[in-house]
């Protein structure tokens, strides 16, 4: 039998310092390989969700106290200076709303001339526009004129957040034959829903709801004036208007 050769001591450390060399080397390895970190990787922050636009954030009009009568009668007065006065007999004779959709409040009000200037009702060029509902838009026709014996609706447009009440609010339509009684407020995005599936005229802000000449309906700002909503009669914008006299005829057959 061969006798085993065991090896010299220097040559057993030197082998064993190998195997721990050769095992560090493979644990490091496998780190690399899988992942050695026991933590998680640091993630990355996704960008914050964009905010839903709700009809909370949207613009809004200023809420403001309701008019009294001696608010509207200074402005009346910076408007129309002492040739028209409210007429107080109506009731009621004032309603506050943003009728042009400008998120601004308005304010109509009815109105009659004083006689002694009736004259600076009629100059060639005032500071508000004249205007009849249902009057003709024919370039053809007499300049519209303010008679002693008209009752008025006055619709004031508001500037800033004071509205109506602002000195500088200024810009007005002075209505002929659009003064009616019960005069209120409707909100147009509300009657855009409540008319759902009705013809409707192009709306961009509220409406002045009333009783005119025995029948309701309602006055509504279409860009370059006011207008007259009948639920029972309108068909089209586009269709050409008429005076108010054919108007009535036509709604009587």
């Amino acid at each position: 039998m061969r006798a085993s050769i065991s090896k010299p001591p220097f040559l057993a450390q030197a082998s064993s310092h190998c195997s721990r060399i050769v095992l560090a080397q493979l644990v490091v390895s496998c780190c690399f390989a899988f992942g050695c970190s026991t933590g998680s990787k640091p993630k990355m922050e996704a960008p914050p969700a964009p905010i839903a636009k709700t009809e909370d954030s949207a613009p809004q009009v200023a809420k403001l106290p309701p008019p009294e009568l001696h608010q509207v009668q200074e402005a009346v007065k910076r408007v129309f200076k002492e040739a028209a006065i409210v007429d107080s007999s109506q009731r009621p004779a004032f309603v506050a709303g943003d009728f042009n959709g400008d998120l601004s409040e308005d304010i109509a009000v009815i109105l009659k001339p004083a006689p002694e200037k009736l004259s600076d009702l009629n100059e060639e060029y005032p500071a508000w526009i004249l205007r009849d509902p249902f009057g003709t838009s024919e370039a053809r026709s007499p300049r519209l004129r303010v008679a002693a014996t008209d009752v008025l609706l006055a619709v004031i447009h508001g500037y800033g957040a004071e509205g109506w009440r602002d000195p500088q609010a200024t810009q007005t339509y002075l209505l002929k034959n659009a003064a009616g009684s019960a005069m209120e407020r409707h909100a147009g995005k509300e009657f855009v829903t409540v008319n759902q599936g009705k013809k409707l005229p192009t709306l961009r802000g509220d409406l002045i709801g009333e009783v005119l000449a025995g029948k309701s309906g309602y006055l509504y700002y279409s860009g370059a004036t006011y207008s007259w909503y009948d639920p029972k009669t309108f068909t089209d914008e586009s269709e050409p208007r008429r005076s108010h006299g054919s108007a009535d005829r036509k709604m009587q057959k």
